[in-house]
């Protein structure tokens, strides 16, 4: 009977901790972001000679190379449930539009033509892909099923229509165009029909970036309408239908074109600035008001992407010699660099 007895107060001991290891592995596995599926972050980077896809943890753990061929490979974005990623590709002479899996594996082409198709932009619903193509003889705006199938041309018209934005709930989409002799930002149906005219101005609108909140009732875009005040470009927001265009930098400075990026929640906007004599990344609200430099560095810090729930924003910087990938809290502080290949990187994006 002892000896029973000493089994089982055994027995029970081994149970015990036996249950505190493993309570000790959930919470060390809870509290460790990545390990608990935090999401990832892909980009794009030169260190193996030529420009090729990467994905690494948020923490810059795990970097692992996605493509892997004799040509380029740029322009990674995410699909809306983070499951597939669309890129440009060059393997087959021409600029194609690829989709593969998160992993790296089935790449697969989808445009399939021996024209130059780049700029994708997945719709919300992760339906269909919009992109730019001079498959007809000039740059026009097409849109695709995510599968590459029923390609449907959306622009038709002789001057350069470009860089397609769909609005959030995926019945618009946004786009410049020169047909007016300058930049201008238009809107049209998901479809391709009624296209308007936004921006109405003699000065080059939508040149460089555009974008939409994401309740969708805001663009927000660069100009240089203000050229003959400020001799520089600025940073406007609009309604969505066009109706009260306003400048909301307001500076001297050259705000990179109008590089803006919205927060989640639709309350900031993220822009790049050489206010400062280089460029910084910088934080406002909607409405221009509470202006900060987040970046704090001599060095050039640029591409700046919120991750998905508005806590941490990832951007790339040259501070260390090379252009490398970097993230910091959403109000600058605690910046940790996230590669280190000494090499051209560009164009990092959260998993959504």
């Amino acid at each position: 009977m002892k000896d029973i007895l000493m089994v089982g107060r055994a027995g029970r001991a081994s149970a015990l901790g036996l249950g505190v290891l493993i309570i000790g592995a959930v919470v060390l596995f809870l509290s460790n972001p990545v390990a608990a599926g935090e999401k990832k972050i892909v980009y794009e980077s030169k260190q193996s000679g030529q420009w090729e896809i990467y994905m690494m943890n948020a923490d810059g753990t795990d970097a692992v190379r996605l493509t892997d061929t004799q040509a380029e490979n740029r322009s990674p974005f995410w699909s809306p449930d983070g499951k597939k990623i669309v890129f440009v590709s060059e393997r087959d002479g021409n600029k194609e539009i690829y989709i593969m899996n998160a992993d790296g594996s089935h790449p697969t082409n989808l445009t399939r033509n021996g024209a130059q198709d780049y700029n994708p932009m997945w719709s919300p619903d992760g339906g269909r892909l919009a992109f730019v193509s001079d498959r007809d003889g000039n740059q026009e705006i097409y849109s695709m099923a995510a599968d590459g199938s029923h390609p449907s041309r959306l622009t038709r018209n002789e001057a350069r229509d470009y860089s397609p934005h769909w609005s959030p709930d995926g019945s618009k989409i946004a786009f410049v165009s020169r047909r007016d002799d300058n930049y201008e930002i238009y809107t049209m149906d998901a479809d391709g029909g009624h296209p308007i005219n936004l921006t109405q101005n003699p000065a080059e609108d939508g040149r460089g970036f555009h974008s939409w909140s994401p309740d969708g009732m805001l663009i927000a875009w660069g100009t240089d309408r203000d050229m003959n005040r400020d001799g520089n470009w600025e940073i406007y927001v609009m309604n969505a239908d066009g109706s009260r265009p306003r400048n909301v930098t307001r500076t001297k400075s050259d705000e990179q074109m109008g590089m803006q990026v919205w927060s989640p929640d639709g309350r900031q906007i993220l822009f790049t600035t050489t206010r400062d004599g280089n460029s910084e990344i910088y934080a406002m609200n909607r409405d221009g008001s509470d202006v900060k430099n987040l970046s704090r560095h001599p060095a050039a810090d640029i591409q700046p992407v919120w991750s998905p729930d508005g806590k941490r924003i990832a951007f790339v910087s040259n501070r260390d010699g090379a252009e490398e990938v970097y993230v910091m809290d959403a109000n600058g502080d605690h910046p940790q660099r996230l590669t280190f290949n000494r090499s051209e990187v560009s164009a990092p994006r959260w998993q959504p």
